[in-house]
């Protein structure tokens, strides 16, 4: 009897603790919605910051062997620090956000701070951030390169990252003093609200999601097409092949007529590549393949006289292979009056790092860097508006990049495609797979 009134109890305050920390869960997820985006935003990203950290806590849970070695080792290289106030905390949600009329490349972030002499101290020790001037009743603080701004009051700050340095101090003015921003009932923060990821980007209609699960990464996404946009009917293609370690594939025309396109002293007319293109685009990276270049070299002659020497020189590069659909004589013969191409080859302006052959099908172009390749005659269909897919396995085996192998070493898999809802909107899923299904995957790529 009197173990089951402790049970009892434990259950209570077990219980009790739950709805507290929920109940602190939910004000956090309120409070970080207040003030925090300016009223005119255009594009958002929403990052879950409490979202991310319950998934990785409850994994932690399940393994705690795995995360108390990772943290030990973590803490055996790095100095103990003396914990100092930042004068800030991260809220449950950081949104960063571009703001219309301003610069594209402007983006903002806004999050409430706990004491403002404790910030501006983390702002000259941490960012080693020298320059302070007043604004109305604000501090501004610059970096170096008048790249980082912060502007902050007595108990919010808005951080702003501005490549183009165009003048934002009326953004400051209207969030830190005005609050002119997004309140409770507007459409946008409802729509943000709704969305329970890890991160989302949000522009008008269109919205693109990331979830950090165990073992993998998922990406869901649906966007309005662009009206000048179409997708042919036809979608085949001569197969790659077995051992691609990279494909991808895309099926888009493009209606509109848009600007000549001048590279150096290559000019492209949309117009012209409208008219002999029909939409289907694939490019693969498979194993190895050989090509001789021509190296520079310098010897004597009997003069004595210093001359150049072209000398053969034969190297491992990857096999890439193209497609292009389209009216094979007729396209092939206007990138070559263009220079794109230059003598069966594409022209080593655009793309100098390997030697890529170019050759007529029946259905359009193959280009490769194998100069032995030729497509096959089998034919796929992809029906997709786009299919991007990665065997990180492969691509590590066949060693193209070696400075990147130790990121890929854990791992698997990716696959990101888009399909047509409808005649407009298109709907985006993928999956990167990790090699350890158990861990949370966001854990596994910081560790």
């Amino acid at each position: 009897m009197k173990r089951r009134k402790i049970l009892i109890r434990a259950a209570i305050i077990i219980s009790v603790l739950l709805l507290i920390f929920k109940g602190v869960f939910k004000y956090r997820d309120y409070k970080s919605y207040t003030n925090a985006i300016h009223k005119n935003a255009d594009k958002v990203i929403k990052v879950n910051i409490d979202g991310i950290g319950k998934t990785i806590a409850y994994n932690a849970i399940k393994h705690p062997i795995y995360y108390y070695k990772n943290s030990k080792s973590k803490k055996d290289t790095l100095e103990v620090k003396e914990k100092k106030d930042k004068g800030f905390s991260l809220p449950a949600n950081v949104f960063l956000y571009t703001i219309k009329g301003k610069n594209a490349t402007t983006v903002f972030t806004s999050f409430n701070i706990s004491d403002k002499e404790s910030f501006k101290n983390y702002l000259k020790n941490e960012l080693k951030i020298t320059e302070f001037q007043n604004l109305q009743t604000l501090i501004v603080a610059t970096n170096k390169d008048n790249k980082l701004k912060i502007a902050f009051s007595d108990n919010q700050c808005v951080l702003v990252y501005n490549p183009s340095k165009e003048n934002i101090d009326d953004v400051f003015i209207d969030i830190l003093i005005e609050n002119k921003t997004l309140k409770k009932g507007d459409v946008l923060v409802s729509k943000l609200k709704d969305i329970d990821e890890h991160i989302a980007y949000l522009s008008g209609n269109d919205i693109l999601t990331l979830r950090f699960n165990d073992g993998e990464i998922n990406l869901k996404g649906d966007f309005t097409l662009l009206e000048y946009l179409q997708i042919p009917n036809d979608k085949t293609y001569s197969k790659f092949s077995d051992d691609s370690s990279v494909k991808f594939y895309l099926n888009a025309l493009v209606s509109k007529n848009s600007k000549p396109l001048i590279y150096k002293d290559i000019t492209i007319k949309s117009d012209s590549i409208n008219s002999y293109y029909k939409g289907n685009f694939a490019i693969e990276m498979a194993k190895s393949t050989t090509q001789i270049d021509s190296v520079v070299t310098y010897e004597y002659n009997d003069d004595f006289e210093k001359v150049e020497t072209l000398t053969a020189s034969e190297k491992q590069v990857p096999e890439i292979n193209i497609q292009l659909s389209g009216n094979p004589s007729k396209l092939y013969n206007y990138l070559e009056s263009t220079s794109i191409i230059n003598n069966g080859k594409l022209n080593k302006e655009i793309f100098p790092l390997y030697q890529i052959k170019t050759d007529t099908t029946k259905n359009g172009l193959h280009a490769s860097t194998s100069f032995n390749k030729s497509p096959t005659q089998l034919e796929v269909t992809n029906p997709q508006f786009f299919l991007l897919d990665v065997d990180f396995k492969k691509l590590q085996d066949q060693n193209h990049f070696p400075i990147i192998n130790s990121y890929l070493e854990k791992l698997l898999t990716l696959k990101v495609e888009g399909n047509l809802n409808t005649e407009k909107t298109l709907n985006v899923n993928g999956k990167m797979v990790l090699k350890d299904e158990s861990i949370n995957s966001l854990i596994q790529l910081l560790f």
